[in-house]
């Protein structure tokens, strides 16, 4: 039987205090992993899905294809991603219901209650 994926516990996000993110992706992802995060995005907006084996042809150099089963990790445990029936990973927008929590949260404890209900 094949073992379960491990998802980290958490991820650290980076947020910008001067100058305002220009790609979510920035507060994830920096270097060689934003730009594999990058392309994985485009390629999935560009045929719908993301196969298993896709990422052979995607990335054909070995260094790309480990950054990129740790990128798919991370997208997955926020959320941006997720897994389909056919084993495909598909767009999610988890990520942005968890940034909308967080956000009102963030409301709730300032006492700013007008907007949440």
């Amino acid at each position: 039987m094949p073992r379960r994926r491990k998802l980290p516990d958490y991820v650290a996000l980076k947020i910008p205090t001067y100058e305002p993110a220009d790609n979510p992706l920035e507060l994830i992802f920096d270097g060689r992993s934003l730009e594999v995060a990058l392309k994985v995005l485009e390629y999935i907006k560009e045929h719908g899905r993301l196969y298993p084996d896709d990422y052979k042809e995607l990335f054909p150099e070995k260094t790309d294809q480990v950054l990129y089963f740790r990128v798919i990790k991370k997208m997955l445990a926020l959320k941006m991603l997720r897994v389909s029936s056919d084993k495909s990973y598909i767009l999610s927008d988890g990520f942005s219901n968890r940034m909308e929590t967080i956000a009102k949260l963030w409301k709730f404890q300032i006492g700013d209650l007008k907007d949440l209900w």
